[in-house]
This record gives C-alpha cells, structure tokens and sequence, in this order.
C-alpha cells in the first residue's frame, strides 16, 4: 500500500505543469491540425509547459511572419502567460532561439499578458533579442498600449489578438471590448433600421462618417467572429444576454442581432451580410473609403470565411486566413492594391 501511494504521489507530481516545465517534457506538434486541436481545447486541459512548443511550431508552419497576421496567436500567448505568473519567465525563455522578426510576437505576448511585472520580465529578456531593442523599450516605456488599450479603430488585428486572449483564459473582458466594435457593424441592419436608429447610431457613433471602410470592417469581424464563436463556446450566447443591458442603443442593436444569428448557427449569414456591406460602401467611395493594408486583411479573412476546424468536430471559428491558407482572389487583388 504504500508503495502504491509513493507511485500515486509520483504521478501525480509528473503530471504536473511544473514539473514537466522543469523537465523539459515539451511534445512538439506534428502539424498545424495538432497545433489548433490543442489551442481550442487549451481551457479543458491547460498545459502551459507545453506553450513553448506551441510557439516554436507556429514559427515552424510559418504562423507568425507577419505581424498583422499573427496576432490571434499573440493573444493566445499573452492569455497562457496571464494565468501562469510564477511560470511566466521561464515559459518565455523557452521559446527562443526565435529569428528576430518574429521575437515581436513574444515582446508583444508579454506586454499583453498584463501580469504586474510584465515590464521586467521584458527587460531580463532584452538581453536575448538585441536587434529588437527598439521595440522592446517603447512597450516598458509605455509608448506602445497593452492588449486592453490598443484602440480598436487600429484595426481588425486587434479583434483577433483578443478572441485569442480569450480563447486561452475565458476572461469575459476581451469579449466586452470586442462587443464595442459592434457599433460599426453594417450587415442588413444598415439597409433596414428607421430613421430614428439612423439619427441614433449617428450621435453615438464613432466613426468618420458611413463611407468608412476600415471602422465597417473593423465592425463586420467583430460581429462576425462574435456569432462564430458562439456556435462552438455556448456559455458566450448569455454574456452576450447580460451584456445588452450595458450598452447604448447602436451596439444593443447589434447585439441582439448577434444573439439571434449564435442561436440559430448563422455564422455563414452575418459572414456574408458584413461582407456584402463592406463592398457596397468601397464600391460608392473608391477613392476615400478610408481603405488600408490592415482593412484589406480583416476584409480577406471574412470575404473567405477562413476558419480553424476544432478536434471536436463542433462548429468552426473564424480566425486569420493565416490558418486556414484559405484564397479569395478579388480580396487578395486589393491587398495587393492597398500596399503597406
């Protein structure tokens, strides 16, 4: 019997993230399938000595050479740190050697983790990216924003960074922001709403004016991706319920629509309407619908619906196209056209 409880207390310490962190039981990932099996599954068994591997493979299937396209990953980075603040330090340490292109992905995952010494783990890393100094010292000097400060006119980017925030952690408050990008959401709304919802959205509105592409986009996905990730995280259709009786008539609005569309799995139809509204304002203002390289990428990624498939076989979320490699040629022509 005794025996038996050494051995029970062995495994169980084995089976441990610190432990398996300090003995290097990092399993690698085969392929890209693997790689989002056991980030969307991540909450149900939180392995975090396994994020160091996780992030040498996304580098490895070339997840994260571009910046623009890389932020869900950074997000889900800064979630697992986050939740592991004694680990956090060790955990980025392993995921060097990084090229330094791709080391803003960690500075960045750090910054965005929001732990209370977020700055000095950055500066014990510094000394390991020396070509990313610049970056490096405007986050601890405050000049960049964090994950909770990053304005979401910047773009659709910022969406995806905090659905991957929320993936890794739960937390409902990168959700809270996301539903805030809801107020530049188009879709049938805009063609069917009165004149009085009009006069309204007009005097709550952030935007530049209708003919705003980027705010449109910025909108689409984040209703977009609010309804697709409903379809999979059901315990998000009643946050999205609460979260009604907080918010002005525009985003309330839109909200409900987003309950409706989550509540009868019609992801593809907010998908379609966003992308249809998108088109119809860059259509009527070719010139000044304030079109950029960032709009054309959230526009690719729901003109294509691209997608990561869960293990599970539940209902896909929407993420980069970075993911899926999946092509919509009239979007990826005007990606081209937008330039950097």
């Amino acid at each position: 019997l005794v025996a038996c409880f050494l051995c029970v207390i062995v495994l169980l310490a084995q089976s441990s993230p610190s432990y398996a962190f300090r003995n290097g039981f990092e399993t690698t990932f085969e392929s890209q399938e693997a790689l989002l099996e056991w980030l969307y599954t991540y909450r149900k068994k939180p392995a975090s000595y396994r994020l160091p591997a996780a992030v040498h493979a996304m580098k490895r299937f070339g997840l994260l050479r571009d910046s623009e396209k890389a932020d869900f990953f950074v997000g889900f980075i800064a979630g697992v740190l986050s939740k592991n603040p004694r680990d956090a330090y060790k955990l980025a340490t392993r995921m060097f050697p990084m090229p330094p292109k791709e080391q803003a992905v960690i500075i960045r995952a750090v910054a965005y983790s929001g732990l209370p010494d977020w700055p000095e783990i950055l500066e014990k890393l510094a000394p390991r990216m020396p070509h990313r100094q610049a970056l490096l010292e405007s986050y601890v000097m405050g000049e960049e924003p964090t994950l909770m400060e990053v304005p979401l006119e910047s773009g659709p980017a910022v969406i995806y960074a905090l659905w991957g925030f929320y993936v890794a952690t739960g937390d409902y408050a990168p959700v809270g922001r996301i539903i805030r990008a809801l107020r530049w959401a188009k879709g049938s709304v805009d063609k069917q709403e009165s004149a009085f919802m009009r006069r309204v959205r007009a005097a709550f509105t952030w935007s530049d004016g209708d003919d705003d592409v980027n705010k449109a986009t910025i909108g689409g996905t984040a209703k977009w991706t609010l309804v697709s990730h409903a379809e999979r995280d059901r315990e998000l259709i009643d946050v999205y319920r609460v979260q009604v009786t907080f918010q002005d008539a525009v985003v309330a609005q839109r909200l409900r629509e987003v309950i409706e569309a989550s509540e009868k799995f019609e992801s593809e139809r907010i998908r379609k309407e966003e992308l249809a509204a998108i088109e119809r304002i860059r259509r009527a203002n070719p010139e000044g619908a304030g079109f950029n390289r960032a709009t054309s990428l959230g526009s690719v990624a729901i003109a294509t619906g691209c997608v990561a498939a869960s293990a599970a076989g539940m209902a896909q979320i929407g993420v980069p196209c970075i993911v899926s490699g999946a092509v919509y040629s009239g979007f990826v022509k005007l990606l081209r056209q937008a330039g950097p």
